[in-house]
């Protein structure tokens, strides 16, 4: 994956709203907790932080770790809200 920090600027400067429904779909993809997901997105402003901190290499680890099929489907939903983050 080549990595695209502009477009992650592009994510981080979404209304908290907007960032919060794609966080939730992203989320739900990933098979994540939804309780857990709740309280990360009590904060927008510190998960925002969180995630700008993020090296393109512990991107692409997380992104594997999340497994093919997992991976699709979260770049296929930052897509559809226009954010590409690499192939």
């Amino acid at each position: 994956m080549d990595f695209d920090r502009r477009q992650l600027e592009k994510l981080l400067s979404m209304d908290d709203e907007s960032f919060a429904a794609l966080a939730r779909s992203i989320a739900s993809a990933a098979g994540a907790s939804k309780m857990k997901t709740e309280m990360m997105l009590s904060n927008p402003d510190a998960l925002k932080r969180r995630i700008a901190s993020v090296s393109a290499e512990d991107a692409q680890k997380l992104i594997d770790s999340a497994g093919k099929e997992k991976s699709e489907e979260i770049l296929r939903l930052l897509r559809e809200r226009g954010v590409d983050l690499g192939q």
